[in-house]
C-alpha cells in the first residue's frame, strides 16, 4: 500500500483551522478528535516516527497532568501542560511540513490558493529555515562540547547565552544567503513561476478535509446539544 500523500495546502489549512476550534468547540471532544485525525493521517503517510512521538509526547503530559492536577503546590505544572498538550497534535502534522515538503512544493502549492506572493515567501522561508535552526543549533552545542562548555544550573543566563549569541549571528548570515539564493532563482519576479512540482488538489485532498471538516462540525453540534 503506498503512502498517502497530501497537499502542503491541506496541511496548512489544518494548522490554521484547528487551534481556533477550541473557541466554538468543547475542549476535551476537540482535543481527542485532533489526536485520533493527526494519528490516523500519520499513519497513512507512513510517519512512522512521527507517531511515535506523537504518542510519546501527549500521553507523557497527559500522564503528568493527572498526577499534579490535584497537588495545590504542583497543580500549576498540570494546568500548564493541558494547555501545551492541546497543541501537539497540530505540531506533529506541521512537521510534516518541515521534514517531507521542500521549499518548490511548498511554492508551488502555496501559489495556486493566490494569496499574496510576500506572504507565499514569507510562509515557505519560515517552514524551511527550522530545520536549518536545528542543524545550526547542533553546530554549536559540538562547538561548545569541544571548547569544554557545558550547561549550569547554577548560571542559567550566562549559560544560555552561550546558545542565542551565535544563533544570533548565524540567523544574520543565513538571512543574507536565503535571500541571495531567492533572487538567483527568481523569486521576486512579479510573474507566475513555472514549477517542476505541480502541487494541485487531489481526491485524497479533499476526503481527508472533508473528514476533518465533519469532524469539527460534528464536535459544534455536540457542544450545542448540551448547553
Amino acid at each position: 500500500m503506498k503512502s498517502l500523500k497530501l497537499n502542503p495546502i491541506v496541511l496548512i489549512l489544518i494548522n490554521i483551522i484547528a487551534p481556533s476550534m477550541y473557541i466554538f468547540i468543547n475542549g476535551k471532544y476537540l482535543q481527542a478528535f485532533l489526536f485520533v485525525f493527526a494519528s490516523m493521517l500519520l499513519i497513512l503517510m507512513k510517519r512512522f516516527k512521527s507517531l511515535v512521538a506523537l504518542f510519546i509526547i501527549y500521553f507523557s503530559m497527559m500522564g503528568i497532568y493527572y498526577m499534579t492536577v490535584n497537588s495545590e503546590k504542583l497543580q500549576f505544572i498540570g494546568l500548564f501542560l493541558i494547555v501545551l498538550v492541546q497543541s501537539v497534535p497540530c505540531l506533529a502534522l506541521a512537521s510534516i511540513l518541515v521534514r517531507k515538503y521542500n521549499s518548490a512544493q511548498l511554492l508551488s502549492a502555496l501559489e495556486t490558493i493566490h494569496i499574496p506572493r510576500v506572504l507565499v515567501i514569507a510562509v515557505t522561508i519560515t517552514l524551511k529555515y527550522i530545520p536549518t535552526f536545528k542543524r545550526e543549533f547542533s553546530y554549536i552545542l559540538e562547538s561548545m562540547r569541544l571548547r569544554g562548555i557545558s550547561f549550569s544550573l547554577k548560571h542559567p543566563i550566562k549559560s544560555f547565552q552561550y546558545f542565542i549569541v551565535p544563533q544570533l549571528f548565524r540567523c544574520a548570515a543565513l538571512a543574507e544567503e536565503v535571500t541571495a539564493a531567492g533572487f538567483v532563482k527568481g523569486i521576486d519576479v512579479p510573474v507566475k513561476r513555472t514549477s517542476y512540482y505541480e502541487e494541485r488538489i487531489r481526491v485524497s485532498d479533499a476526503a481527508v478535509l472533508l473528514v476533518f471538516v465533519t469532524g469539527l462540525a460534528g464536535g459544534f453540534l455536540w457542544k450545542r446539544m448540551h448547553l
